[in-house]
């Protein structure tokens, strides 16, 4: 399987600056995050074309500083953001699926099947093995969209300790397990009947902010989402609460209440499609930048961090493979 990738670093909308800046410029090791993702995405075996939106201009002078770093720019289209992220995402995918005009992303049945992969740029953790092992567990014939997620126990190595920074995770407490929704998507976005609703999604993403749990609610009542789609999200909302005041403990009497199953039926009900979760053992792309706090911790511990994540993928048999694939 071959697909175009897009990376979305457009800084309008609700996009939030770091640092008073766009996020996905700044730099660890004289590097651009940005360029960490597109360097992983050049090296995977399955990406063809690459398709950066964002601020053009200043994106094109940005590549011509690095361009050495780069081992293939011919594979790079840039676009010009639009007014948010799902302007981006639809910019992105006209240009992928060679669409026109917006008549053609209505009914365009020979590109119904053709998937792209979606990631910001905030993520330079990000491995093409990652990417590998992602791609490789979505079959295509079953599903219209995959979200990467990852597992507390592959997150774990990542936590603040006594002696180094680290990252807090927040979770998704499910039956099976806890998730970290990571930032990598498969979608085919002419089967996604209500993707408008990945706007509102991304716009009240941060549920510690409890005015985005209502406005999420809300948005989810006015849209008629069924009375079973809101239980298991308000199921998930009290589990993360749980967590957060202390008492993680009790989550166990709730998270029989929603599993895996349920959640991605929820979803594909709400979108108007086929989804799945897509679970990796390599954990990079869960791994983003949201605030002065998360850069100067992934500034701190990034050689220790990629160390690690080379450790892995040498002592797994399959990531072995993956990795000599990808070099």
């Amino acid at each position: 399987m071959k697909v175009d990738a897009a990376i979305l670093i457009g800084d309008r909308g609700k996009s939030r600056p770091v640092k008073g800046d766009n996020k996905n410029f700044l730099e660890i090791k004289g590097l651009p995050l940005f360029f960490y993702v597109l360097q992983s995405l050049e090296s995977s075996i399955y990406v063809k074309q690459i398709l950066i939106v964002g601020d053009r201009v200043r994106i094109r002078k940005t590549i011509d500083r690095h361009a050495q770093q780069l081992k293939s720019p011919e594979k790079i289209i840039l676009l010009e953001q639009g007014r948010n992220l799902f302007e981006n995402s639809f910019i992105a995918a006209k240009k992928a699926l060679s669409l026109e005009g917006d008549s053609d992303w209505v009914i365009n049945p020979e590109m119904e099947d053709k998937a792209i992969l979606f990631l910001p740029g905030d993520t330079p953790l990000l491995t093409p093995q990652e990417i590998n092992e992602f791609l490789e567990k979505c079959d295509l014939s079953r599903f219209d969209y995959f979200l990467g997620m990852s597992t507390e126990e592959g997150l774990k190595p990542f936590y603040p300790t006594s002696k180094t920074k680290g990252f807090k995770m927040a979770y998704y407490f499910v039956k099976e397990k806890k998730y970290r929704q990571s930032n990598i998507h498969l979608t085919k976005p002419l089967k996604i009947r209500n993707r408008y609703y990945i706007q509102k999604m991304y716009d009240y993403r941060y549920q510690k902010q409890f005015l985005n749990f209502l406005r999420l609610l809300w948005a989810f009542y006015r849209a008629n989402v069924r009375a079973k789609e809101i239980y298991y999200y308000l199921v998930l909302y009290w589990n993360f609460l749980l967590s957060r005041i202390g008492l993680e403990t009790f989550t166990l009497l709730f998270r029989e209440l929603v599993s895996r199953a349920k959640i991605e039926q929820a979803i594909g009900n709400l979108l108007g499609c086929r989804f799945t979760i897509v679970e990796t053992k390599l954990t990079g792309a869960a791994l983003d930048i949201d605030n002065e706090k998360d850069y100067e911790t992934m500034k701190a511990m990034f050689d220790k961090w990629r160390a690690y994540q080379e450790s892995l993928i040498n002592r797994s048999p399959e990531s072995k493979i993956a990795f000599e694939s990808a070099s």
